[in-house]
C-alpha cells in the first residue's frame, strides 16, 4: 500500500479523529481557568544617568489576569506579578511613558486580559550638586563648672545632590539639636542633618561635629 492510498483511503473517519482531538485539546488546556483582579506595585527601572524623578508617580495599577487556578492561587502569595516602567527613553521635562501588557512581569502561561493604565506621567530633572557650611545647633547646658570651648565640624562643609528644584530651595544646612545638657567633658557624635524636608543625598559619608567642653577656670 502506497503512501496516497494511505492519506486517501477512510479519509472521512480521519477527519472526524482529528476534529475531535482538537476539541479534546482544547477542552483540557482551557479546562481549569479563571480570571482575578491584582493590584499589583509599579517599578520604575532605567532612569536615565544624572536624572531624578520628582513629583507623584503611580506606584501601582490593577491587572485582570487569566490563568490556571493553580497559578493564579501561587501569585497570590508573593510578589510575582509586577508593572515594569521603562524610563529608558525618557528625558529632561514632562515624559508620558506607555504601558503595555508585555510591561507586566508574570509566571509563564498567565494572560493580562486588562490594565487599569494604559500610559503614566512621569517628570525628571536633573541631578545637580550644592556645597554647604553646616552649622551645628547646640542645646542644653553642660554640667556646672563646665563651659563650652569649641565646636569643630568635620569636614567644614559638606556636599547634598537631588533634582534641581529641590536643592535650589536649600538655603543652609544645620543639625538637628545636638544635647549637651549636664555634660562634664568633651564628646563627638555623627549629627542628623536637617534637610529642611527636602529630598536629597547627602556625598560624604563621615560626618561628625566634635563639641569641646573643658571645666571653667574660677
Amino acid at each position: 500500500m502506497n503512501l496516497r492510498s494511505i492519506l486517501v483511503e477512510n479519509w472521512g473517519i480521519k477527519l472526524v479523529s482529528i476534529g475531535l482531538s482538537l476539541i479534546l485539546w482544547f477542552y483540557v488546556t482551557s479546562k481549569g481557568k479563571t480570571e482575578m483582579t491584582l493590584a499589583v506595585p509599579l517599578e520604575l527601572r532605567n532612569i536615565p544617568q544624572n536624572m531624578a524623578v520628582v513629583g507623584s508617580v503611580a506606584s501601582s495599577l490593577e491587572v485582570r489576569v487569566q490563568g490556571q487556578e493553580r497559578v493564579l492561587r501561587d501569585i497570590t502569595t508573593g510578589k510575582k506579578v509586577v508593572g515594569i516602567l521603562d524610563l529608558s527613553m525618557t528625558k529632561e521635562g514632562e515624559n508620558v511613558v506607555p504601558l503595555s501588557p508585555d510591561d507586566i512581569s508574570r509566571p509563564p502561561d498567565i494572560v493580562v486580559t486588562h490594565m487599569s493604565l494604559s500610559e503614566v506621567k512621569v517628570r525628571l530633572e536633573p541631578l545637580i550638586r550644592k556645597t554647604f557650611r553646616l552649622k551645628p545647633i547646640i542645646y542644653g547646658t553642660p554640667a556646672s563648672g563646665y563651659g563650652l570651648k569649641n565646636i569643630v565640624v568635620t569636614p567644614p562643609k559638606i556636599t547634598v545632590e537631588g533634582p534641581s528644584s529641590v536643592v535650589k530651595m536649600l538655603d543652609r544646612l544645620q543639625t538637628m539639636p545636638i544635647d549637651v545638657q549636664g555634660a562634664a567633658e568633651s564628646m563627638s557624635v555623627e549629627p542628623k542633618i536637617d534637610y529642611q524636608g527636602q529630598s536629597v543625598k547627602l556625598i560624604e559619608k563621615d560626618v561628625a561635629v566634635r563639641i569641646i567642653i573643658e571645666r571653667v577656670n574660677r
